[in-house]
């Protein structure tokens, strides 16, 4: 009975998300129930007690049977975990190697003709952001595309007049449109997406943010890549920092992005993991992004989850041999900010998808492509949790020895923990300063010695991040954009913008 009444309150299993573009009021196009605008449901209750059931019952039958105190139970299933995710992270590592990213020549590039090239849409979401005007806009106009083949769309929030006059001072080419953005909640990237997805008028989509400098070629070789694929919705490209000598933070940063984007992501692609994708450079079949009913506009790290909801639906993703440049955010403060706003979206999405955890080992491909999505996004998470918990404890054992620290790790916990620790972190640090020797980024090798200072400040954010699950659920914490450039000279006055410009803009969008 308790079954069949939370079952009501669940969202019937289908393999097709009923959507509705029509939807004005929060631009919300999918069924509340796959959404992270509501975070706990009834039905996640009833998985949270029954997973709590399931833990008591193994610590009880280990004090029964085996006479073992329920706190070192604890500590060994913790120990397992890592030990678990650490052999799942040198799998994914050992598949990185068997596949390339898909890749095309200078002459297959040049054959395509430009008559025949698809319309493609760039989307542009802005905010506060008057200081990299003149570089997105040089570096749009440097792809190598046909401009009456661009449908370029900056979205841009009403009360941001700072940015919308530098747009005008810049004076774009007339294949940039601006989209005023209408004054509701909840006022994040994937709500502003949303709102121009439906204006967007070309067969493939991108996503580029304020500070992207793609390839110039990046377009063409996404066209080349979805026709020769026709099983394949979306293209990953390599995201890269144009500012990693900035500071120490960005420096780590990017041995950060050289091992994910060229070691452990092409791994998880190569296995058929659903991809947690970047918010940027990220290509798609506008017609599969219709169908997945565009992005959740309360999910703070939409491209995780739309990533999973293109697999949920049949679709696959590809590698892009193709790079995009963005700027490393500078200073630990901004960094915190933007990792903790990641590591929330991570476990927004983990929440919503885990709501039907049977139908959705059954629509990713079964138990290895389950557990592969439980280790890289809610275990991404965990695993950060766990490991401030037990660095605090070993930073109070060096210091003083507490007889209860030492009665968690009984010799056989200790060994696995150990073995996790020790080697875990060689490991990855060898890997991480591996990577960065083979794309030649000499510079970065002495720092990837601090690549465990680095994962330090990993648990920092990830426990912010839960903290703000229950104080600020949908924050969007914005990073800003323009740190890294130098101090410009005095500009000229700025053209006023007109009061009228919303709906005159508007209407040009329109038209």
């Amino acid at each position: 009975m308790l079954k069949s009444w939370f079952a009501r309150r669940a969202a019937p299993p289908a393999d097709e998300l009923p959507v509705d573009f029509g939807n004005r009021t929060d631009y919300l196009f999918l069924p509340e129930h796959y959404s992270a605008k509501r975070q706990l449901y009834p039905s996640t209750f009833l998985k949270a007690l029954l997973a709590g059931l399931v833990t008591a019952e193994v610590v009880l039958l280990a004090n029964v049977f085996g006479q073992v105190p329920a706190s070192v139970t604890l500590s060994g299933l913790v120990a397992g975990f890592y030990f678990s995710l650490m052999g799942f992270k040198l799998w994914v590592i050992c598949y990185s190697f068997q596949d390339r990213p898909l890749d095309f020549t200078r002459d297959e590039l040049a054959a395509l003709d430009p008559a025949e090239l698809p319309v493609y849409s760039i989307l542009i979401p802005l905010k506060d952001e008057a200081a990299v005007i003149p570089q997105i806009i040089s570096a749009m106009t440097d792809i190598d595309y046909p401009p009456d083949k661009l449908d370029i769309i900056i979205t841009l929030e009403e009360s941001d007049r700072p940015t919308r006059q530098a747009i005008a001072l810049a004076d774009p080419p007339r294949h940039f449109r601006s989209l005023i953005l209408p004054d509701t909640g909840p006022k994040t990237k994937p709500k502003a997406l949303n709102v121009a997805f439906p204006q967007t008028r070309g067969e493939y989509l991108v996503i580029y943010d304020a500070e992207i400098v793609p390839d110039p070629d990046q377009l063409k070789k996404a066209v080349l890549a979805f026709r020769q694929h026709p099983h394949i919705a979306c293209l990953q490209t390599r995201l890269d920092h144009y500012n990693a000598r900035q500071s120490l933070i960005t420096k780590l940063f990017n041995a950060e992005f050289a091992f994910y984007y060229g070691v452990f992501l092409p791994g998880l692609q190569r296995l058929g993991v659903p991809l947690p994708l970047s918010g940027h450079s990220t290509h798609f079949r506008r017609s599969a992004l219709a169908r997945i009913g565009a992005w959740d506009p309360y999910n703070v790290t939409e491209d995780c989850d739309v990533g999973l909801r293109l697999r949920r639906l049949g679709y696959r993703t590809g590698m892009l041999a193709s790079t995009s440049l963005e700027e490393a955010t500078g200073t630990i403060g901004a960094w915190l900010r933007q990792r903790s706003r990641w590591m929330k979206g991570f476990v927004q999405t983990s929440l919503v998808h885990l709501r039907q955890p049977q139908l959705l080992r059954r629509q990713i491909g079964g138990w290895r492509h389950f557990i592969g999505f439980l280790m890289t996004v809610p275990g991404t998470v965990a695993i950060n949790l766990a490991n401030l918990v037990n660095w605090l404890l070993l930073g109070a054992w060096l210091l003083w020895q507490p007889p209860f620290i030492q009665a968690l790790f009984p010799r056989a916990v200790l060994y696995v923990a150990m073995v996790s620790f020790v080697l875990g972190n060689l490991i990855f640090t060898y890997l991480t300063l591996a990577e960065v020797f083979r794309q030649q980024r000499y510079y970065l090798v002495k720092y990837c010695l601090l690549v465990p200072v680095y994962w330090v400040l990993l648990a920092v954010a990830s426990t912010r991040a839960c903290l703000q699950m229950i104080t600020r659920p949908h924050h969007w914490e914005k990073t800003g954009h323009g740190s890294h450039l130098p101090a410009a000279a005095p500009a000229p006055a700025p053209r006023l913008v007109p009061a009228d410009e919303p709906a005159r803009l508007a209407e040009e969008v329109n038209a």
